[in-house]
């Protein structure tokens, strides 16, 4: 009885100093991920692989919301003939590097799982990792080891014993997966509810755990652009099906749309682009500050190969510019100053059929929060799009 109530005792000491800023950060990164299509690599050993196997089942599965993107998640761990071949033939110190090195990509996420923080595989897969502009994440215990030093966020287990480390890994693995879960379902539900929402707002951002949404204003009237939407979610996705039941032509019916989106999002500027399945334009519309720009379909083709949305079509994620001046996938013209750009492919299945961009005046105003709602919006025009235009184009 004595070492079950130790036991337990140490445990409750843990859960009062758990690192809840640095696994925010996680959540935030990999719901990024999941909007930006990225890849997320998990690796442990031991007990730590079955946490990192864990973590992958669950990212997986567990995550998926109708109509949200899957995350793209790779087990480390799962493949015992190439484990096993590495480990035999160059040694057990470079089993997940090796595997890093061949799938991984600029900005993908990398997570390590290690209770002392120094398994020689885990660090050396850290350390390629990060040479490859990857995002890294630890999971440590005890002291932290070299693992807590070398991942870009480090979720450090405060505790001596490496039993309650891997208890509190896979505690934690669950809580951002419900967080995750819960984040989509949050802006799921406003869509359907008439809950207010804040757009953009720093402590949403960084919050996730938190609650994530409030009440809104309206826009104010000034130079500065607010970042809070003038209408409610639920009155915006209402007057986007009515646009689509009134049975426009093409061009009316994307200038009507961008007008809405844009006046949701605070946003000063914006275009939209519906391109054919060889990506050529279809037809397009843009605006600047309500006003709509009868600039014909084809001006936009320049965008679409060398701009911003060229390469959201290409890669088929969506983008977010926090200075149009110093990115190099904006196209920038002499008399443009520095503002801040969100980008969003507008895809059905496999397909992407089109690309809406929205701008904002100053640098740095668009979060992921932005980002995931827009996404929401997205999705319905998409299938709209696809069901009541660009199939009787076939």
């Amino acid at each position: 009885m004595e070492s079950i109530e130790k036991y337990f005792s140490g445990i409750k000491r843990t859960l009062d100093v758990l690192p809840l800023d640095s696994i925010e950060e996680v959540i935030c990164i990999l719901q990024g991920a999941r909007l930006y299509r990225q890849q997320v690599f998990v690796m442990g050993n031991g007990g730590s692989a079955a946490t990192a196997s864990h973590f992958v089942a669950d990212l997986a599965k567990n995550t998926r919301v109708a109509g949200w993107p899957h995350f793209r998640v790779i087990g480390l761990t799962d493949n015992m003939p190439i484990f096993s071949a590495y480990a035999n033939d160059e040694g057990y110190e470079t089993v997940f590097a090796e595997q890093l090195n061949n799938l991984i990509n600029q900005d993908d996420i990398v997570i390590g799982i290690s209770g002392s923080g120094n398994s020689p595989n885990v660090v050396n897969g850290i350390m390629l990792a990060n040479s490859r502009g990857a995002t890294t994440i630890g999971l440590t215990g005890l002291t932290g080891g070299k693992l807590k030093s070398l991942a870009h966020v480090s979720v450090h287990i405060p505790t001596d014993r490496m039993d309650q480390a891997e208890d509190f890994h896979l505690m934690v693995e669950h809580l951002i997966i419900d967080s995750l879960v819960q984040y989509v379902k949050s802006i799921s539900e406003v869509v359907e509810s008439d809950n207010l929402v804040v757009l953009g707002s720093d402590e949403n951002t960084g919050g996730l755990v938190k609650n994530l949404f409030g009440k809104s204003m309206k826009l104010n009237t000034s130079n500065q652009v607010s970042q809070e939407p003038i209408v409610q979610m639920p009155e915006l996705l209402t007057r986007i099906n009515e646009e689509f039941t009134a049975k426009l032509g093409l061009h009316n019916l994307l200038s009507r749309l961008l007008n809405l989106t844009a006046t949701y999002l605070g946003a000063t500027s914006g275009s939209i682009v519906v391109v054919d399945e060889k990506g050529a334009v279809v037809d397009g519309a843009s605006a600047y500050t309500g006003i709509i720009d009868a600039r014909p379909a084809e001006l936009f083709s320049e965008t679409m190969r060398n701009g911003l949305a060229g390469w959201v079509v290409k890669n088929r994620r969506p983008a977010i510019v926090e200075n149009t001046r110093e990115d190099r996938r904006w196209l920038s013209q002499a008399w443009e100053t520095s503002r801040s750009a969100i980008c969003v492919p507008l895809m059905t299945m496999d397909r992407v059929i089109g690309v809406l961009t929205l701008t904002r005046m100053h640098s740095q105003q668009f979060t992921i929060d932005d980002l995931s709602l827009l996404t929401a919006v997205t999705l319905s025009l998409s299938y709209s799009l696809n069901v009541e235009y660009m199939m009787d184009d076939k």
